[in-house]
């Protein structure tokens, strides 16, 4: 199992850097009348790619069993979250946006409603609503802010800044694998201890210093990376480290509530598409808050 996450998580750091230089040499695309970008790509990624698989994955944990129907909603639930923060800035009119973008998570629920008469039964309506609202609130939304960053930065600045969540991840599995003893909670993820947690933090904040440093570079002043200091660096990764563990606890809600050990199958040896976003998803929000606009 090490040997596999071992595998396929060098492969994911290398398809992240893949997707980085492809984005630099392709930051932006017209469909239609609409420029997307910077980061088109990723943009079309995220709607067309991750949200369907990430979709299917929430629609497992919180609602198995259910139709095609409701699969089609939480997805669209998903794409709006996404659409609201990434594509709204750029394709409506600025006093447009904010108002367009509240009035999706109404119009969802109203469309959840029309669907769910259509089965005649007042079943299951609750959990159908709220599997869409988590879709678009916890999962399109965050998924939208990294996007944002991507507007306002580097796509290497993005890159970083996923580096240093999942550094957390990496520094935690290895140090809790050593010297985990004390649980942080049990009854909801025994594999997680306060060593591990200790030992993941450390990990990223010498992640998050050594890119500070790099941001410093002349190779960094060419790719017109915006540098930060070696001290706000460590710092923004340690906060970003923190709210990827919640958001893995968060995940970790729903599978146990499901039964489920991961929320899928995708990915040898780390489970679901879900299972590698968990973290991510919570600290995109934050991540643009700190790293958007650094000068």
């Amino acid at each position: 199992m090490l040997r596999t996450r071992l595998v396929v998580g060098t492969l994911l750091i290398a398809a992240l850097a893949g997707l980085a230089m492809l984005d630099s040499a392709q930051p932006t695309l017209w469909i239609g009348f609409t420029r997307l970008g910077p980061g088109a790509i990723l943009i079309i990624l995220c709607l067309f790619a991750f949200a369907p698989i990430l979709a299917f994955e929430l629609t497992k944990l919180v609602n198995p069993g259910a139709s095609r129907a409701t699969f089609l909603l939480n997805y669209l639930g998903i794409f709006s979250g996404i659409a609201s923060v990434a594509v709204f800035p750029s394709a409506l009119a600025a006093h447009l946006v904010t108002s367009a973008a509240m009035s999706l998570p109404f119009l969802l629920v109203l469309l959840c409603a029309v669907s769910h008469a259509r089965t005649r039964s007042v079943e299951g309506f609750a959990r159908s609503v709220g599997a869409l609202l988590l879709g678009y609130a916890a999962i399109g939304v965050p998924l939208g802010f990294w996007l944002l960053l991507r507007r306002d930065q580097d796509v290497w600045v993005m890159a970083g800044a996923i580096l240093c969540v999942k550094s957390a991840d990496i520094g935690a599995y290895f140090t809790g694998m050593a010297l985990g003893r004390h649980k942080m909670i049990p009854w909801l993820s025994p594999g997680k201890s306060w060593e591990g947690l200790t030992g993941g933090l450390v990990c990223c904040a010498a992640v998050g210093a050594a890119l500070g440093a790099l941001s410093q570079s002349i190779a960094a002043a060419d790719a017109f990376v915006d540098p930060i200091s070696v001290g706000y660096g460590a710092l923004v990764a340690v906060i970003l480290g923190l709210l990827g563990t919640a958001g893995d606890l968060f995940e970790s809600l729903l599978k146990r509530g499901a039964g489920a050990k991961d929320s899928g199958t995708i990915l040898p040896g780390m489970g679901g598409l879900y299972d590698l976003f968990d973290s991510l998803l919570f600290a995109g929000p934050v991540a643009w808050w700190m790293l958007a606009r650094l000068c």
